[in-house]
């Protein structure tokens, strides 16, 4: 059974608690590399299940979504009330290879998109982070501040599911 974006909401937002969002976001590639760090190369390309994704996967597609939420925060920013189109995260994953990337380039692009996007955000007020929304397809009226809060929960989402494929060692 496919999980609603509000299931998933409720649940990545879980993981989050009070921590901010920030913090978080900051924290992330960090902690990505220590999760991919003496990991063997044949158990960054093993899904733990034939519907689940490997770790390379997992990296690649954070990358890719640090690319997209790039995309709609500086759309958000520049356009208030800017639609937003959703993107099959699945498709992107397969016919982009996902399972064929190295993690370690992946992990990079990530840190530096993540960079990128919070130096955006630093340099705009907060109160425009409220102020500044767009209309996503799927999920409907979004500001900048809630994104930010659902970015940083995906962070910890994946993380714990890189920690799960690893054993719980992390």
């Amino acid at each position: 059974m496919t999980e609603t974006f509000e299931a998933y909401r409720t649940r990545v937002l879980s993981y989050l608690g009070d921590e901010e969002p920030i913090g978080v976001q900051q924290a992330a590639p960090s902690e990505l590399d220590r999760r991919l760090r003496d990991v063997a190369p044949q158990e960054l390309i093993r899904r733990p299940a034939p519907e689940k994704w490997s770790i390379a996967e997992i990296v690649a597609h954070l990358a890719d979504a640090e690319l997209a939420m790039g995309w709609r925060l500086r759309n958000m920013l520049a356009n208030p009330g800017v639609a937003l189109t959703w993107w099959d995260e699945a498709a992107w994953a397969e016919r982009l290879g996902y399972a064929q990337q190295d993690a370690s380039l992946s992990a990079g692009v990530f840190r530096a998109l993540r960079e990128s996007n919070l130096r955006l955000l630093e340099s705009v007020p907060r109160a425009r982070w409220v102020e500044c929304y767009g209309v996503h397809e799927v999920r409907g009226w979004q500001t900048v501040e809630e994104f930010v809060r659902l970015e940083a929960a995906h962070d910890l989402n994946h993380l714990r599911q890189i920690d799960r494929i690893l054993g719980g060692c992390m």
